[in-house]
């Protein structure tokens, strides 16, 4: 009986040791994390697996807990990251979405621009991570930072000047007018070589209370490369109307789906032009915001 009093004011003693050390060891782990993650606010992060849902969760393997369905990244996998946190071995990066688009200024250069859409990532730490540079080598599984750019800039290579779609008799025999990552042709659709998608998806924008306080109605035309698996791959806002509204179509566009354009009863990529339509006096298509 002795001996097992003895034995529990050892363990109890041994304890009263250990958990202080084990504690403090955790909490300043926590704390290197979470001036680590602040690092990368104001960054624009590139998801590794491209999704597009507004919450999106990597587990301690750095994989995302639902697949993307084969989104592209350019429309479903950029984050500017706004605001970071690490709450009980978790951290939260709370960003809003951005999407690959041609610059109106030089339609032969891609820019990525911020959208309206808000999204929330969380990513289970590990408990076998120590230190910061475990930690970063952990998140570079989840996404990368330093390439983004690049990404960017080879996401599309026009071949044509994109005004010429609208005079067929300019058009190449072949229909192609640019590649898309990965060497995939885009064909014009005007060419007859390959079919026009329609929307079979289109949630519509929402309406900022900036526009709707001006009262800005009008339309907004959106130029979109349509990849072989009929989403939104490169978009382009040909005519627009401020105020928010730009970014807002741009964020609802991205989510379209459209029918798989074919060549020759093969899946190929193509371009088409959408509208969005504003107008206070009747009922808009718009969510107002």
């Amino acid at each position: 009986m002795r001996r097992g009093f003895v034995f529990i004011v050892m363990l109890v003693g041994v304890l009263a040791c250990v958990l202080p050390v084990a504690l403090n060891a955790s909490l300043d782990f926590q704390d290197d994390v979470k001036k680590e993650v602040r690092r990368y606010e104001g960054k624009l992060l590139l998801l590794k697996t491209p999704s597009s849902f507004d919450i999106v969760h990597f587990d301690q393997q750095g994989r995302a807990s639902r697949e993307g369905s084969g989104v592209p990244w350019t429309t479903s996998g950029l984050v500017r990251a706004r605001k970071t946190d690490v709450r009980e071995r978790q951290v939260v990066i709370e960003g809003v979405r951005v999407v690959v688009a041609l610059d109106p200024e030089s339609p032969t250069k891609l820019v990525p621009v911020t959208t309206g859409r808000e999204v929330h990532i969380a990513i289970q730490l590990p408990s076998s991570l120590h230190g910061s540079a475990e930690f970063n080598e952990f998140l570079a599984r989840v996404f990368s930072v330093e390439d983004v750019p690049q990404r960017i800039a080879n996401a599309w290579h026009g071949e044509i000047d994109l005004k010429r779609l609208e005079d067929i008799k300019t058009l190449p025999p072949d229909g192609r007018i640019g590649t898309l990552e990965g060497g995939r042709v885009v064909y014009s659709w005007e060419s007859g070589v390959v079919t026009k998608p329609r929307a079979l998806y289109k949630p519509g924008p929402s309406y900022p209370a900036s526009a709707l306080l001006k009262r800005v109605s009008g339309n907004i035309r959106v130029r979109v490369i349509v990849n072989e698996k009929g989403f939104p791959e490169i978009l382009e806002i040909i005519q627009n109307l401020r105020e928010g509204l730009d970014a807002q179509v741009l964020a609802a566009v991205s989510q379209w789906r459209f029918e798989i354009p074919r060549k020759d009863g093969i899946p190929a990529a193509t371009m088409v032009v959408v509208e969005i339509k504003f107008n206070l006096r009747n009922s808009p298509p718009a969510r107002r915001r």
